[in-house]
């Protein structure tokens, strides 16, 4: 079983499946692609997509309804990508915006031409109020691109970091394809998700990633990505 941290399958909320029709569809995609379980993280970015926790519970809840009576087998979970601003500890602390399926980790993403800076100062509000930051598909951010030393620092500040399956692919790399199969194979991804936001909008490319990941990629490494840290969002119901 595979476990999607990171998509946007809930229907008119941002900018993923206009339809639960089309939500539907994404998650039957997904299961014949191998997936078992998937977080769903609905965007939080004001002046862009303001999902609330309550909407985005809401819109998981009736989504759950739909899959089961569709006969879907997949497992949902709710959570939220929260874009980062000077607000956002605030909207957490309030329980506005959702944690990843309820524990103290957070999936916070960033403008691709973010400043380090802003990173850093982001990771030391998050970390000192006592949440567990995940970089979300840290492949975009300019200046971590062949920065290995700034990603040494990120984990050393308590940061952990999602790479999106489809770099591993090579597709829709904006810089060279397969670096990221380079820095996955020497420890700098914890996470990878999908990202995919329905079937027009970055469709799931899950299952070429996870053939590539059972050939070139050995056994403890594979297990800690897939198995171990995500047992850390959604404990007992982790990958096999």
């Amino acid at each position: 079983m595979i476990v999607d941290m990171h998509c946007h399958i809930l229907p008119g909320v941002d900018d993923g499946p206009a339809t639960m029709e089309e939500s539907l569809a994404t998650l039957k995609v997904a299961q014949r692609q191998g997936i078992g379980a998937m977080i769903v993280t609905p965007h939080f970015h004001p002046g862009r997509y303001v999902v609330t926790a309550e909407q985005a519970l809401a819109s998981l809840e009736r989504v759950k309804r739909h899959a089961a009576a569709e006969g879907l087998k997949i497992k949902l979970y709710p959570g939220q990508e929260c874009y980062y601003y000077s607000g956002l500890l605030e909207q957490l602390e309030t329980g506005n915006v959702l944690t990843m399926n309820g524990t103290d980790y957070v999936l916070v993403e960033f403008e691709p031409e973010t400043q380090y800076s802003t990173i850093t100062h982001a990771i030391r509000e998050l970390r000192g109020s006592g949440y567990k930051p995940i970089i979300a598909h840290y492949e975009r951010y300019q200046c971590l691109y062949q920065r290995r030393e700034r990603l040494e620092e990120l984990r050393k500040a308590g940061t952990m970091l999602q790479l999106n399956f489809g770099r591993l692919t090579g597709k829709g790399s904006l810089f060279r394809p397969n670096e990221w199969r380079k820095l996955l194979r020497d420890g700098y991804v914890d996470f990878l998700g999908s990202d995919t936001h329905g079937m027009k909008f970055r469709p799931l490319h899950v299952a070429e990633a996870i053939d590539w990941l059972y050939e070139g990629v050995e056994p403890e490494l594979r297990k800690r990505i897939m198995t171990q840290n995500i047992k850390l969002l959604i404990g007992a119901d982790k990958e096999k």
